[in-house]
C-alpha cells in the first residue's frame, strides 16, 4: 500500500514539492454532519469518508488525500436537532470551487467520494452541468448510490447479515465500522432496530421527498445491534476496493 499523504497536515513547499514530483491527483470525500440513529455521532459520514479517501489513496498511489467536505446535502435529516444542512446549489458550489481551487494549483484529477447518501444526485448533476472539468482539471465523482452499497451487503451475506439489517444508514454496517475506527463515539448501549424493509430506490426517493421519518422514527435504517469492529473493517477494506478499481479504469 502506498503512503497516505494529507493536504491538511502539509506546508506549502510540501504541496509544490509533491506536484514537481508528478503528484497531480486528489481524493477526497463528500460528508456530512447529521443524525445517525442514538448510537452514532453526527460526523458518522465524515469520518467514514476520511476513512475510505484514505484507504483509495493507499491503494491508487501518488495521491494526495484532500480534506473531506464536512457538510452535505441532508435536508431529509432535519427532523432530527442537531443536523446541519447545505441546499443542492450551496453544495454543488463547494465542490466546484473545492475542485477549481486545485486545478489553479496544477492538481489535474480529482475523485471526490461520497460518504452520504444525499450527496450522490448532486455530485452526478454537477458532473452532467460542468461535463466532468471543472477549472481545467478533471473532477471525477462515484455517483451510484445502490452499487456503492453492493460490498457491504456481500460482506454482511457472508456472516449471514441480511441487507435490511445491515441497513443503509446507521444500521449494522455503519456501526460497525465506526466501531472499527472510532469506538470511542459509538454508544451500543443505545443500539436499536430501525426500518428493516427493503432499501431500495423507491424507499430512497421516499426519504428524499418526505424526510427520513418517513420510514423511522429513531433515524435509523437497518438494526445496529450486530455491530461488530471486525466486520466493520471488513466493510472499509470491500468498500475501499471496489472505488480504487473504479478509479482507476477511468483515470
Amino acid at each position: 500500500m502506498a503512503e497516505i499523504k494529507r493536504l491538511a497536515d502539509l506546508h506549502w513547499p510540501d504541496v509544490r514539492a509533491l506536484l514537481d514530483s508528478g503528484t497531480r491527483t486528489v481524493v477526497t470525500a463528500a460528508g456530512s454532519m447529521e443524525q445517525h440513529g442514538p448510537q452514532l455521532p453526527f460526523q458518522t459520514d465524515t469520518l467514514l469518508g476520511t476513512v475510505l479517501a484514505e484507504a483509495v489513496a493507499e491503494r491508487l498511489g501518488n495521491v494526495l488525500v484532500g480534506p473531506t467536505i464536512p457538510f452535505g446535502v441532508s435536508e431529509h435529516h432535519m427532523a432530527f436537532p442537531g443536523t446541519i444542512t447545505l441546499d443542492t446549489a450551496t453544495f454543488k458550489a463547494v465542490v466546484r470551487h473545492y475542485v477549481a481551487s486545485l486545478a489553479h494549483h496544477g492538481f489535474t484529477t480529482v475523485i471526490v467520494i461520497p460518504s452520504h447518501g444525499g450527496n450522490f444526485a448532486p455530485l452526478r448533476e454537477l458532473e452532467e452541468e460542468t461535463g466532468g472539468q471543472i477549472g481545467g482539471a478533471r473532477y471525477l465523482p462515484y455517483t451510484d448510490l445502490m452499487a456503492f452499497m453492493k460490498p457491504m451487503e456481500e460482506i454482511a451475506a457472508q456472516d449471514g447479515i441480511t441487507p435490511q439489517v445491515a441497513g443503509a444508514h446507521a444500521g449494522e454496517a455503519e456501526t460497525s465500522m465506526v466501531l472499527a475506527t472510532r469506538p470511542d463515539l459509538v454508544d451500543m448501549s443505545q443500539a436499536a432496530e430501525g426500518f428493516v424493509g427493503t432499501f431500495d430506490a423507491a424507499a430512497a426517493q421516499l426519504i428524499f421527498e418526505r424526510g427520513m421519518t418517513a420510514l423511522t422514527a429513531n433515524g435509523i435504517l437497518g438494526d445496529a445491534r450486530p455491530a461488530d469492529a471486525a466486520r466493520g473493517e471488513r466493510y472499509i477494506a470491500a468498500l475501499a476496493d471496489m472505488l480504487a478499481a473504479y478509479f482507476r479504469e477511468r483515470m
